[in-house]
């Protein structure tokens, strides 16, 4: 799938802003994974990492396509370093905790993508942009399914962390349509 190229300037601004979100949530979503590598020497957590990495890195270029960098948040260097936090730190606790926060957030994730594919049918359907909504949502959903059966009932401690990781997510995204 190749980028969309819809007429940023004829979008209504609240889809700008889904954009801009958007494209910091894939720059967190990279910098989760590359969080991970100095975080763990567990071989499958790694090997899991460098293969959600690689979606999340096309997700990335892909909203990279659509978004100027002037168009872009202002904070993609707090982004990347807040994203290695939240991959690093559960995987230095240990694998429940790292699928944990991967299955809650990238289940998270999925519910976000499902809200902006709604507003950008009522606000903005151009197809191309819907289908990369589409196709990103997707791949969300299944990281996040692969996660939870990579562990189906972590201990409480991990499911805590996966909650503050989610609520600061949804806090993320909030500052991310700003600035």
């Amino acid at each position: 799938m190749g980028p969309p190229n819809p007429d940023l300037s004829a979008l209504p601004p609240r889809i700008r802003r889904e954009l801009r979100a958007s494209h910091v949530g894939e720059t967190v979503a990279v910098a989760l994974y590359d969080g991970v590598a100095g975080a763990t020497s567990d071989p499958e957590v790694l090997r899991f990492a460098a293969s959600h990495r690689r979606v999340e890195r096309r997700h990335l270029r892909l909203f990279e396509a659509v978004l100027p960098p002037e168009r872009r948040s202002a904070l993609l260097a707090f982004w990347r370093w807040s994203g290695r936090v939240m991959g690093g730190l559960p995987a230095w606790l240990g694998p429940p905790y790292f699928y944990a926060v991967v299955a809650g957030v990238e289940a998270w994730v999925d519910g976000h993508y499902a809200r902006q594919i709604d507003l950008a049918r009522r606000l903005a359907p151009d197809p191309g942009l819907l289908t990369l909504l589409e196709a990103c949502r997707l791949d969300e959903r299944l990281h996040a399914r692969d996660a939870a059966r990579l562990d189906p009932a972590p201990p409480w401690t991990a499911r805590a962390l996966a909650g503050v990781a989610v609520f600061l997510s949804g806090v993320g995204v909030r500052v991310a349509r700003w600035v």
